[in-house]
């Protein structure tokens, strides 16, 4: 591969050139750069457009080993569009922010995120992912709150542990199977599981979930939309290479669908209660590539892309409520539709389109998914992913919106408008894009289906799915108002899987350093014991001797002109430190 190929205008990386962009941003003065941080996912969706199944770039370490980090197709291009258009939308959200370093980590972790898309070998895409763990970290970090501090430090704990499973299964897998990405479905070896584990950390599968919640609500406003937007989607794509197929999966997906439904129920904060439902999005996903080729994979890409609007948009809508009053509790807030009317119709569609309401995104992708489920035979995992989905309509669509915008809030009392700050104009315009972005690919699905791998039309818009819709949403609806008293949120910690091992681990950290503690204490009393015994032998050696069985020995003498041959030896010793000390100063 030549200098002249790699620079050519066909494999230019987008993600490379978000990656330099961030670069740049941290360095430029403040009036060029929100300029430079929008216009940077704008070339990169420009440089993604001009990406083909012929283009690549490959950096040759030496003549026996290389990176790919560009190999393009239909699934790297349904991807490539989703975290583009995501990265401008949240670029926009978030051009506010006077902080160069989260501008510039933010693009820098996208871009990273994109490479592990374009990856053409496991070497390029470990290199990558590494990358995404550290920009990422910075972006948690970025509030600079001593709870964004300490979310931050366990973040990088977690996803270095992730980090360091993946590298061992890449390293067994790269002296097994080569450099080049393959699915391992069947293999169920110790690369299999190494490479699984390190995937499924950032996946956000139960048990490895808890840093989801622990870690994006202490971002920034902006940062929770990148966040959100690109590690558990890129850990996606890698799962669906590497284990789409997978069959078991099946049963994972179910659990994380109704384990973030659950959680999700329990939640007061706004934005962990967006990450739980995360988490059951995800499950949808994973259990549609458990399916494998055909409507799998395409039912999991196509929930992916819109699961990245409605997602993004519903965590800019409570930002823009976080910011306005400067609240994150449902508990705290209610009856913000009349005062803030753009959020709260931008959060109504949103949180429509993520229960599945006909005519919008969600509702589109999940007929993928539902169909690979069924076709597949299971019809438990199915049945569980529906009432997954009226958990998702009684927990965000009815929920927030009847207590936090337009119904009773929980205090009875609603929030003072005179309190309120306005929203900035970008931030409404990354709110409006995202809720256009569910529109527009709710109404006409196929946008996302033309960009799916096999292309597969779900046909969503058949009376019999569109009534089944309406009437699961109909129960779920009255359900909720029969019990209103029930679904009014608690101002309580919800404990996660994260309280075993914290206390586990609280508890061995407080037995090893006690231990240790204990080894210092028993070497430090013996070494003092023994330099006692030592220097009261040593100045009177008739220690040794009187309690001797030997009478030659008891009547050996150590005295000289009346002194202690033992205070002699103490003397000479001390003299010839005091040489040693000397002559090395003179040295």
């Amino acid at each position: 591969m030549t200098l002249g190929t790699i620079i050519d205008a066909n494999c230019l990386h987008p993600g490379l050139i978000m990656i330099a962009m961030g670069l740049l941003v941290m360095a430029l003065p403040e009036r060029l750069r929100r300029p430079a941080y929008i216009a940077a996912p704008i070339l990169a969706l420009a440089c993604s457009l001009q990406l083909n199944e012929t283009s690549e770039m490959v950096y040759r370490i030496s003549s026996k080993l290389s990176i790919d980090m560009i190999s393009f197709d239909r699934l790297s291009l349904i991807f490539m569009t989703a975290f583009c258009i995501v990265s401008l939308i949240a670029a926009i959200y978030s051009a506010g922010s006077d902080n160069r370093f989260e501008m510039g980590f933010a693009l820098m972790y996208a871009g990273s995120n994109m490479g592990v898309v374009l990856s053409g070998d496991v070497l390029s895409l470990i290199i990558f992912w590494e990358l995404s763990a550290i920009a990422s970290c910075y972006v948690v970090y970025a509030r600079r709150t001593r709870k964004s501090t300490r979310a931050a430090f366990r973040y990088i704990l977690v996803h270095g542990f992730g980090g360091n499973m993946l590298l061992v299964g890449i390293i067994s897998y790269i002296a097994k199977y080569g450099m080049d990405i393959t699915n391992l479905t069947g293999a169920q070896d110790f690369t299999f599981w190494m490479i699984f584990i390190g995937v499924a950390v950032n996946a956000a599968v139960p048990p490895l979930n808890s840093w989801m919640p622990d870690a994006y609500p202490e971002s920034t406003l902006g940062g929770t939309i990148y966040l959100a937007s690109f590690t558990t989607k890129s850990a996606i794509y890698v799962m669906i290479r590497f284990f789409a197929g997978t069959e078991w999966l099946v049963y994972v997906g179910a659990f994380m669908a109704i384990y973030g439904i659950l959680m999700a129920l329990l939640e007061n904060d706004l934005r962990r209660l967006f990450c739980y439902h995360i988490i059951s999005q995800l499950g949808y996903i994973v259990a549609s590539l458990a399916m494998g080729p055909g409507y799998g994979i395409d039912g999991a890409a196509a929930h992916t892309f819109n699961n990245i609007m409605y997602k993004g948009t519903l965590l800019m809508c409570a930002g823009a409520v976080l910011y306005a009053t400067g609240r994150r509790k449902i508990s705290e807030l209610g009856g913000l539709g009349r005062q803030m009317p753009l959020t709260a119709v931008c959060f109504l569609i949103a949180s429509f389109a993520i229960s599945g309401m006909p005519f919008l995104n969600g509702f589109a992708s999940k007929a993928l998914v539902m169909h690979a489920v069924s076709e597949g035979g299971y019809e438990l995992v199915s049945f569980l992913l529906t009432t997954a989905s009226v958990g998702t309509w009684m927990s965000i669509a009815l929920k927030i919106n009847y207590f936090v915008f337009f119904g009773k809030p929980v205090s009875g009392k609603p929030f003072p408008a005179k309190e309120l700050k306005p929203v900035p104009v970008n931030m409404k315009i990354g709110m409006v894009l995202g809720a256009a972005a569910c529109t527009i690919t709710g109404v006409m699905p196929k946008l996302v289906y033309n960009l799916t791998p096999g292309m597969t039309d779900g046909h969503p818009f058949t009376a019999e799915h569109i009534v089944e819709y309406l009437v699961l949403f109909a129960g779920g609806t009255v359900i909720f108002f029969l019990f209103i008293n029930k679904m009014k949120v608690h101002d309580q910690l919800s404990l996660d899987f994260d309280w075993f091992y914290r206390v586990a681990l609280d508890r061995f950290i407080l037995w090893l350093s006690t231990a240790i503690h204990g080894i210092f204490i028993f070497f430090d009393k013996a070494v003092l014991r023994s330099c006692q015994y030592m220097g009261k032998h040593l100045g009177n050696p008739y220690l040794w001797t009187r309690k001797s069985q030997n009478r030659y020995v008891r009547s050996i003498s150590f005295e000289n002109e009346d002194r202690l041959i033992g205070n002699v030896i103490i003397a000479i010793v001390f003299t010839f430190v005091v040489m040693l000390v000397i002559s090395a100063a003179v040295i």
